[in-house]
């Protein structure tokens, strides 16, 4: 078994973590439990689009051999 991860899969660690995040944040700023899927649709909405063209910049950036 390979236990390599993949770009695609690191991706999605990386959004979860995110979606992680802002749930946290969210839920202590009202006091409670906002749940994931309530965080998953407010992150897609307010953070995706930014997340998306960072972690493009980051892969070009990577794959160039930019520092």
């Amino acid at each position: 078994m390979n236990t390599q991860q993949t770009p695609l899969l690191d991706l999605i660690h990386s959004q979860q973590a995110e979606i992680e995040k802002h749930k946290w944040i969210e839920s202590e700023k009202v006091g409670r439990d906002i749940g994931w899927e309530q965080a998953t649709r407010e992150w897609m909405n307010r953070h995706f689009a930014q997340w998306k063209s960072y972690c493009w910049r980051e892969a070009v950036r990577d794959a160039l051999g930019f520092l």
